[in-house]
């Protein structure tokens, strides 16, 4: 009896671990999507402020593009080793 009691809170920690590395591997790629989606909004506002002849408002959105172009770049860098390590460990 002890011994299944112990086997089903084993299995009850692993299938935790597993959903929780699952979703924190969606978590990881819905962050990349979120600053290129905001890359492109701000870089869609700089291109409307120039047309309109407002530099100053262009010049924000542009680094707020380049800004969020940054974030993408890094957040991509960094989750890149997480996620071989992530698939390492649900191979075993």
């Amino acid at each position: 009896q002890v011994y299944r009691v112990h086997w089903l809170r084993a299995k009850a920690l692993w299938d935790r671990w597993r959903e929780e590395m699952l979703l924190v591997t969606f978590e990881m790629d819905w962050t990349c999507k979120f600053f290129l989606w905001k890359t492109t909004i701000w870089g869609e506002h700089m291109q409307e402020s120039l047309e309109k002849r407002l530099p100053g408002h262009g010049c924000y959105a542009g680094r707020q593009s380049h800004m969020y172009s940054l974030l993408a770049q890094d957040a991509q860098a960094a989750f890149q080793d997480l996620q071989n390590v992530l698939i390492e460990a649900g191979d075993e």
